[in-house]
Formats: C-alpha cells, sequence, structure tokens
C-alpha cells in the first residue's frame, strides 16, 4: 500500500482557534470566512481556517510512486510547486448530502467560472492519506475533526487540482471531499500564485516545468515593438534554453511564440511565428542546439495566460514558449 505525501515548506499564522468546533450546522469558527470568489456548499459551516501569506504549495497531478522527494520515499509521480499566498478553509456538510453531489456542484462551479481541472483522484483509483497531504512533516495546516487523520482507503473522497487566473495572478485551488465519521468534510486550499516566470528561467527550472507541465514559459526575451528582431538583453534567457535543449539531446521540442491581442489577428499570427523562427534559428546559428530537435510556430493571440484588458496582463501575455513534443 502507497502512501501519498505532500508537503508544505510555510510558516503560517492561525486565523482562529480550531478546537471549538466540530458539528456541521453550527455556526462558522470566529474568524473565518469564505474565499473571495469561491462559494461554499449550501448549508455548510467552516470548522477551521488558516493564513499563510507566503509558502510553497505542492499540487499532486498524478497518482502517488515510489520516488524520492525532500526525503520521502513515496511522493506523486507528477506535481506542481507553486508559491505565494495560501488560504486553507476546512467545511463540514451533513452526511446525507452526499459527497458525489458536493463534488459535482464545486466541480461546475469552479468550471463555469473558468477554472480548469489540472488533475482529479477519487476512492476507486488509490487509498489516500489525508494526515499527509495536509501535513507532512510540517504540521497540520489546518486541524482536523476527529478521526479525520487516518488510512482512506475504505473511504469516498475525491481530490481536485484547479488552475485559474484574477487580477493577473494564477490561482490555484486543491479540493479534498471526503467522509469523515457522520460528516463530509471539504477541505479547500486556494493559492495566489507569484508569477515566477517575469524574469530569466535557468536551465534547471525549464527542466523542472517541462517535467511538471511540458512546457516553459519565457517573459525574458524580448523582441522590438511589432517585430522579430531579438534584443540583446534577451541573450541570458536564450542560453539558458539552449543549455537545457542540449542536456536533453534525445528529445524534440516545440518553440512557440505569442503575442497580445492589440492588432491585427492575422498579422499578429505571422508576427508570432517570426519572433518564434527568431528564437529558433537563434539557438541553432549562436548557440549550436541541433536544428533537427526544433520546429517552431505561432499561434498570436490564441492561448492567453490571463485577459488582455490591462497592460500587465498584455505584457504577460507576449510570451515565448518551450513545448516538449
Amino acid at each position: 500500500m502507497k502512501k501519498l505525501t505532500l508537503l508544505l515548506a510555510v510558516t503560517f499564522v492561525m486565523v482562529t482557534n480550531l478546537s471549538a468546533q466540530n458539528e456541521p450546522g453550527t455556526p462558522d469558527q470566529e474568524g473565518c470566512k469564505d474565499y473571495e470568489g469561491i462559494s461554499r456548499f449550501q448549508g455548510a459551516t467552516i470548522h477551521a481556517c488558516s493564513i499563510i501569506n507566503y509558502g510553497a504549495f505542492y499540487l499532486g497531478l498524478d497518482v502517488p510512486g515510489d520516488i524520492d522527494f525532500k526525503g520521502h520515499g513515496t511522493f506523486f509521480t507528477k506535481y506542481m510547486e507553486v508559491k505565494g499566498k495560501i488560504t486553507n478553509i476546512q467545511y463540514l456538510l451533513p452526511m446525507e448530502t452526499g459527497i458525489l453531489k458536493v463534488y459535482e456542484n464545486y466541480n461546475n462551479t469552479l468550471t463555469k467560472a473558468g477554472y480548469n481541472v489540472l488533475y482529479t483522484e477519487q476512492f476507486e483509483n488509490t487509498c489516500f492519506y489525508r494526515e499527509d497531504y495536509y501535513g507532512g512533516d510540517g504540521g497540520a495546516i489546518v486541524i482536523g475533526v476527529d478521526d479525520f487523520y487516518g488510512n482512506k482507503c475504505d473511504k469516498d473522497y475525491y481530490y481536485v487540482v484547479y488552475s485559474g487566473v484574477r487580477d493577473s495572478l494564477d490561482i490555484y485551488v486543491a479540493l479534498f471531499i471526503g467522509e469523515d465519521g457522520d460528516e463530509i468534510i471539504v477541505n479547500q486550499s486556494v493559492i495566489e500564485a507569484v508569477p515566477l516566470d517575469l524574469g530569466l528561467v535557468s536551465a534547471d527550472n525549464i527542466a523542472q516545468n517541462i517535467k511538471m507541465t511540458g512546457h516553459s514559459v519565457f517573459h525574458d526575451i524580448h523582441f522590438a515593438t511589432g517585430s522579430a528582431d531579438i534584443d540583446a538583453q534577451s541573450d541570458n534567457q536564450i542560453n539558458e534554453i539552449a543549455r537545457y535543449i542540449k542536456q536533453h539531446s534525445d528529445k524534440k521540442f516545440f518553440i512557440v511564440g505569442h503575442t497580445d491581442n492589440v492588432g491585427n489577428f492575422d498579422a499578429n499570427m505571422t508576427l508570432s511565428e517570426n519572433r518564434a523562427k527568431a528564437v529558433t534559428n537563434e539557438l541553432v546559428s549562436k548557440y549550436g542546439v541541433d536544428a533537427g530537435q526544433l520546429k517552431a510556430y505561432g499561434v498570436a493571440n490564441l492561448v492567453p495566460i490571463t485577459s488582455n484588458s490591462t497592460d500587465k496582463g498584455k505584457a504577460r501575455n507576449r510570451r515565448v514558449e518551450i513545448v516538449e513534443q
């Protein structure tokens, strides 16, 4: 039986005393409130909450496997580390509400609000050890109700990871919905991620990004406005990309150009492709990357990271990506 471990390398401030409330239907724990933009399931009450002003959260994106992660022998075979403000809320509901109904309500609400499902795990697939998911070596971030900690191989549960964007911030939501004695428990962690992709991305970080998500984003490659001419200040970033590609000579990659939504779409499509080709040519001619490993494409503003309604959003959407073929 494999044990799932999710570590939280953080220091956190508890918003409330977590020992007072143990039954669904009682008033919310003092000092706790819903996360803005994500409403609770009707009839739920808040048992506990905590806020971590800045911390690291490891989002599991695949089943656990026997891999070494920070000294632990079992961890997600695919995961994403995100850093930022973490808001944890623990809700209680009467058991007769039904776990499936709660899960479907959350899933429908979040997807309609524009959140994407990154991963779903449920009781049919594997055992889930919640004490590690919400605690690990750092101690529990949200204290559970009676019998919260323990093996859930014989209990129904859903674990889902979502991603979305709000106010140009990347938002991640990790939900655990499961049985706990004679009640349903909903653990909701919302991470407001600090954008780490606006500066130089090292070869090591490129490797981690591609391992986790299949691609890596670069904002430190600069072009003249409306042009595919690469600015000299982009050399450091292109060199890091070349280092990564040379370290993975057995793989092939797409170099993809992205624009914001300013101007004519067809012109932006051509511009984004020309920028991708310019980066590809630079990698081959200046840094000696094997041309057979690369293909260049442009997608204009078809795949935005965030809204183009602000200058900050437009800046995030203007980017180059490397995608593993």
